[in-house]
């Protein structure tokens, strides 16, 4: 088969968790063409490598809110820009289409990668957009501009499980939504849980856009000397490539995804943003983590308060931290108690693909 495949480019998250999936379709002799922008393209094409197509397509405009009690109002703001840019992005995959023949559209997040009477799916943790102040107006809303665009869709994939969930009201609890429409397939991600040896204390992730990332960077490599033990830190920094030890610390500008993997996995606390991906990785790799929801990020606020409560990590907000102490009680959280098999949920994946018949919200 023919596939086009879009990513959404907001951060390196929705690239990471496709990637299995892609991984797989490539492994079945598909032929893939990505469309997505930026630094979840440049990922992409460093993953898959030449036998795969490229396409750059910019994306929606990605949030700037610097208050979380604003969301409604750049929501509404950004509205316009969006519609056009998913007119741009549709109009896009339709010429693809006319001009060569594929066989299946797969998108995550990108809401105009889609063709009518084409076995169509999407992928999306987010059908409902969980507002600071719950307002059951605005995120019922958002529902049915979701569920407008879904009924386009031979499928919509949640990377997370039917029950004893990782993303809570952001796919489960639907008002508008039927879940019986959707196929929950279970986390995604692209590590794998392996036997290592437990020898690094922390691992600390900073990620994100700027000027976020620069302000994690700084908040945590202030306190991070007050922290007994190995304490590995990746700066995320992909334009670089140092590597400086001091003391106790190793801290890397970057670190690919290979080698990721490894120090996660010998990791006792994983230290990073509370970003659904990041979550999924965690709990594929059966960590414990300390997590900083990004400021004015309603998502990563309600997953932050989401864990506290049920107690599987424990998140505080950056302005507040207090490393040491704070490390010390994500130590006594659960982590995620449930067995993630990410070759299950790619397997889950590829059943909706192949048995698909047509929307199911029709």
């Amino acid at each position: 088969m023919k596939v086009i495949y879009g990513v959404c480019s907001w951060g390196l998250g929705h690239a990471t968790r496709s990637l299995p999936i892609m991984r797989k379709l490539v492994k079945e002799g598909n032929e893939l063409t990505v469309i997505s922008s930026g630094r979840a393209l440049a990922l992409l094409r460093k993953e898959l490598g030449d036998g795969t197509y490229y396409i750059d397509c910019p994306d929606y405009p990605a949030p700037s809110i610097k208050n979380s009690r604003l969301f409604a109002v750049e929501f509404m703001a950004n509205l316009p820009s969006s519609l056009l840019a998913i007119n741009r992005e549709y109009k896009l995959v339709q010429a693809m289409v006319r001009k060569a023949k594929y066989d299946m559209v797969v998108s995550d997040n990108r809401y105009g990668v889609y063709k009518r009477f084409m076995p169509s799916f999407f992928i999306t943790h987010q059908l409902r957009l969980v507002n600071p102040m719950r307002m059951r107006m605005l995120e019922t809303g958002t529902e049915i501009y979701n569920q407008f665009f879904f009924k386009r869709y031979w499928g919509v994939l949640v990377p997370d499980f039917a029950e004893n969930n990782l993303s809570g009201d952001m796919s489960h609890n639907l008002r508008i939504i039927k879940e019986k429409c959707l196929s929950y397939i279970g986390p995604l991600s692209d590590f794998k849980r392996r036997d290592a040896p437990q020898d690094i204390d922390y691992f600390i992730s900073i990620t994100g856009p700027e000027p976020h990332r620069t302000s994690l960077e700084e908040t945590l490599m202030a306190q991070a000397k007050d922290l007994p033990g190995k304490i590995v830190v990746s700066l995320g920094k992909s334009d670089e490539s140092k590597t400086d030890r001091r003391d106790n610390m190793e801290v890397h500008s970057y670190i690919n995804g290979g080698k990721r993997e490894e120090l996660m996995n010998r990791a006792k606390l994983v230290i990073s943003w509370s970003g659904y991906s990041t979550l999924m990785d965690v709990a594929v790799l059966g960590k414990k983590a300390l997590f900083m929801p990004t400021p004015f990020q309603p998502e990563q606020e309600y997953l932050s308060r989401y864990h506290n409560s049920k107690g599987t990590f424990y998140s505080v907000p950056l302005a507040r931290l207090k490393l040491a102490e704070d490390a010390k009680t994500a130590q006594g959280y659960a982590g995620y108690q449930r067995e993630c098999d990410v070759s299950k949920a790619v397997e889950a994946a590829m059943d909706v693909f192949h048995n698909s018949k047509g929307s199911p919200f029709q």
